[in-house]
């Protein structure tokens, strides 16, 4: 019976400091829940700080054109000056279409660059291109093509260029007399029969500069006294008559 009494006295008073200490923790979880909430709402403000962070960086991508000013200035107003600078190429596109006409006027210079010609002689033709029509020869006395034309003209007359060109070769052979040739690019243009050559290899010449004058042609010296033309193109004979008229 005393040892009833005696746990009955010990749990009771066990019992007021297990509702105390239920007390303390009640108080203690509600204050940790107040912290917490107190934490969750000072978590939600670091944000703006980390915004503000963020914004450091771009004040300092703006401080790092300033240090290089003169090249990045017309960086930092991005959007205006590239605004006009599409205004500026749109004002170069049409200055483009002018330099395309541009090209209109060295296409009105190609005729210009297009050799002239006229006759070397005053004298009238004796004898024309032949072409691949055989011709007879009084001086050799046989059937050729005549690949050239003959101009007329008395010994000692001035022979004169036909066309602009460089001289490729100036010689003596025997059966055509004193020749120049001259190279006007795919042009090769012979004149044979000639006396007192006046240019050498690698001249220029424009058309009605002097080349010599009129003289000796053994290979038709059966015909009066002329000079012997000849055109070729690319290597192959054509008819002179097609660059240029003779004198009737």
């Amino acid at each position: 019976m005393k040892n009833n009494q005696e746990s009955k006295s010990f749990w009771k008073g066990k019992g007021f400091y297990l509702a105390l200490t239920l007390v303390i923790a009640g108080a203690a979880t509600a204050s940790f829940l107040a912290i917490n909430s107190m934490m969750d709402k000072l978590g939600a403000d670091p944000a703006p700080q980390i915004q503000g962070e963020e914004d450091i960086p771009w004040q300092e991508e703006q401080h790092t054109p300033v240090e290089e000013k003169q090249e990045d200035v017309p960086v930092a107003p991005t959007s205006p000056s590239s605004s006009s600078k599409p205004q500026s190429t749109a004002s170069s596109a049409p200055s483009s279409s002018p330099a395309s006409s541009a090209p209109a006027a060295p296409a009105s210079s190609q005729p210009v660059q297009t050799p002239s010609f006229a006759s070397p002689r005053a004298g009238a033709a004796l004898q024309a291109f032949s072409g691949d029509e055989l011709v007879f020869n009084d001086t050799m006395k046989d059937w050729r093509t005549h690949n050239g034309m003959d101009l007329a003209g008395a010994a000692g007359d001035a022979v004169t260029a036909p066309t602009g060109a460089v001289v490729a070769r100036a010689y003596e052979d025997p059966q055509w007399g004193g020749v120049v040739e001259l190279n006007a690019g795919k042009l090769t243009v012979r004149v044979c029969g000639l006396a007192d050559i006046a240019v050498k290899e690698g001249d220029t010449v424009a058309v009605g500069d002097a080349l010599g004058t009129v003289g000796e042609l053994p290979a038709e010296s059966a015909m009066e006294t002329h000079v012997h033309l000849e055109f070729l193109e690319d290597g192959a004979y054509v008819d002179p008559a097609e660059y240029f008229a003779p004198v009737e």
